[in-house]
């Protein structure tokens, strides 16, 4: 998630009060050690004004590391489809230990009758009672079939992480 402006110089800012506090006792402590002797009130302002330098470089460095940032922002039919992703797990209770109960496969199948939806022979390849099939307009079957897929792709990448790590 993008940070915001204002999140940056806040964050910005207590770094840079905690760097302050720790910078004064550091240089109240090491300065006598290494032969420089100043006031107070010297050292005080040599930190206030390291700290006014090191907030612009923080703030600046922030925003520059947030520019670079490449991102690609999901287009309307992407976000459906994880928006409907959520939809099947927190509405419909297709949890996670739900998807990996079913074989290699028939989430991408279910998916995949959705997307064909309207062509000879593509109920055929449904996995589940043909009760469970909700065909609606094009563009939903779509979603639908992308979201399955992606419930998919999920289950592929834990089980291939629990394979990894036996």
């Amino acid at each position: 998630m993008k940070q915001s402006r204002f999140m940056s110089m806040l964050e910005s800012l207590i770094n840079i009060m905690v760097g302050f506090g720790i910078s004064l006792a550091a240089q109240m402590f090491f300065l006598p050690l290494i032969g420089v002797s100043i006031s107070f009130s010297q050292n005080l302002t040599f930190a206030l004004i390291m700290t006014v330098i090191s907030i612009a470089r923080s703030y600046l460095l922030r925003r520059l590391f947030e520019a670079l940032h490449i991102r690609r922002p999901l287009s309307p039919f992407a976000q459906a489809a994880v928006a409907e992703r959520h939809r099947q797990v927190e509405v419909e209770g297709f949890d996670l230990a739900n998807d990996d109960a079913y074989p290699r496969g028939t989430l991408a199948s279910a998916g995949a009758v959705y997307a064909l939806y309207g062509r000879v022979g593509a109920l055929d390849f449904w996995p589940w009672d043909h009760d469970w099939f909700k065909p609606q307009d094009h563009r939903r079957n779509l979603v639908r079939a992308a979201a399955l897929i992606i419930a998919e792709g999920e289950k592929f990448d834990r089980n291939r992480k629990r394979k990894d790590a036996v």
